[in-house]
């Protein structure tokens, strides 16, 4: 009986229901559409983030003090350095596929000028600009406390890195270097700039510093290290905004060669995608390995920034792996506040939807008014009455929810194609939030029509006062 009434109900007032249904379908559909862009814009967020740059750094654990003057670096000590061989073991750490680019750094202040200019102090860096390079497929098992183990299988064989991955920002005018990067002995050039866009040889010169030498690009540039002159070709002139545009840039190799130090490096930048800081990453910073062995698993499996770096020194043998706070706190900060305003919103989408089920089921009531006191007088229970409009907000509730998810999955992939450039993942755990963000809705805004239905004086409204 109950279920019969409520389908003549909906018959009869097509209209109001329809106003109920769209009314939740509208919260639905934004609920569903920022549910699904937050639960896939930590990955796309970072993604985009990292175009500002690196934002771990690893570098010798022991290092030699060094004193800086005028961006340039003099060592009080001997020097440490890592392997540049053990960089491939990045791509092998539990949050490998999280690391979407690193470049290593060896710098040594030289004596450089242009033919036509005097000879100067200057900061000459060797980097990697653009490098493939092989990934170790041998499967790797990591012990956790507490027994855990965790086995990780690189995907992949090779992974292209350097400069041009870390730090996109940079605007090059000629060419970048290229991986065969040759040192030119005394005397020499080591040749100009290829058709392609790169060179198989050269340097490039930060703006700042080619602005004062009045150098261009293909002009020549003498470079002389513990007695030892070598000469380059200008391939391209870099601007940075940054300290770099006071330093010159060679390949890696080039600059081993040039500082007697095969296989070394100084330091590595490391870009990766990171998820925020919570409770669980506030705790580890003090020592993560104070921690209970089951938070300590969920710790080193989750994508903070400090899981990473730890990873890192577990690979990187004889490193130190340090955030650089200023890009990591700036990322953690802005990824909360998206998330936080994308939650205000679902809410007060929500609220609006609950006071429109509101509106119309008040209006509902008021027209049903002797409806509901006939029930009455025939021996209708509050509860039953109750039930009944409690069941018609659930269907519109339900049948909003439908309509507002798929509403929804279309207004988010807009989203994510005009944002992100790309689609945002399909979580069918949305379609279930969705269906009780609706009925809830519904049901909450019914409640106050519901508890005026149940006060109806059969007597009075039968009487038609």
């Amino acid at each position: 009986m109950l279920i019969r009434i409520l389908f003549r109900s909906f018959e009869r007032r097509k209209g109001r229901i329809a106003l109920a249904v769209l009314a939740v379908a509208f919260g639905a559909a934004l609920a569903t559409a920022l549910l699904a862009i937050s639960l896939d814009i930590t990955d796309k967020m970072g993604k985009e983030l990292r175009a500002f740059g690196a934002n771990i750094v690893a570098a010798p654990s022991q290092r030699a003090v060094a004193v800086e003057i005028a961006g340039m670096r003099y060592s009080a000590g001997d020097a440490v350095y890592l392997d540049e061989n053990d960089l491939p073991k990045l791509k092998t750490i539990f949050w490998r596929n999280n690391i979407v680019g690193f470049a290593p750094f060896l710098s040594g202040v030289v004596d450089a000028a242009p033919p036509q200019a005097a000879q100067q102090k200057a900061l000459l860096v060797g980097t990697w600009f653009e490098k493939e390079i092989a990934i170790p497929t041998t499967k790797r098992t990591i012990a956790l406390p507490g027994g855990a183990v965790r086995e990780v299988t690189p995907e992949n064989k090779t992974f292209a890195t350097g400069i041009k991955s870390i730090a996109p920002w940079w605007k090059i005018e000629g060419a970048w270097i290229g991986a065969a990067n040759a040192v030119a002995v005394a005397g020499t050039s080591d040749g100009g700039t290829s058709d392609g866009g790169t060179s198989d040889g050269g340097i490039i010169v930060g703006s700042a510093l080619a602005k004062q030498w009045q150098a261009r690009v293909g002009d020549p540039v003498r470079v002389a290290f513990q007695n030892r002159p070598y000469e380059f070709t200008i391939v391209g002139i870099a601007s940075t905004g940054g300290f770099e545009e006071n330093q010159m840039f060679v390949d890696l190799a080039t600059a081993q060669q040039i500082f007697d130090l095969p296989n070394k490096i100084e330091r590595v930048q490391i870009s990766a995608l990171v998820k925020p800081d919570d409770a669980l990453a506030l705790r580890a910073k003090r020592d993560p390995k104070s921690l209970p062995p089951e938070d300590f698993v969920t710790w080193y499996c989750s994508p903070y920034i400090d899981a990473i770096t730890f990873q890192v020194e577990e690979v990187l043998l004889g490193s130190q792996a340090k955030p650089i706070r200023q890009v990591a706190e700036a990322e953690g900060a802005f990824l909360s506040k998206i998330g936080l305003t994308l939650a205000l919103v679902t809410v007060v989408a929500l609220a609006v939807s609950a006071l429109g089920v509101m509106a119309t089921m008040t209006a509902t009531v008021m027209e049903r008014r002797v409806e509901v006191g006939l029930m009455k007088a025939l021996g209708g229970q509050d509860l039953q009455i109750a039930l009944q409009f409690l069941l018609e907000a659930t269907a519109c509730g339900i049948l909003g929810g439908m309509l507002g998810y798929g509403a929804g999955l279309a207004l988010a992939t807009v989203v994510g194609q005009a944002v992100f450039a790309d689609a945002i993942a399909f979580n069918p755990m949305v379609l279930a939030i969705t269906l009780a963000l609706g009925v809830l809705v519904a049901v909450l805004g019914s409640l106050m029509p519901v508890r005026q239905a149940m006060r109806v004086n059969p007597v009075v409204t039968l009487r038609g006062e």
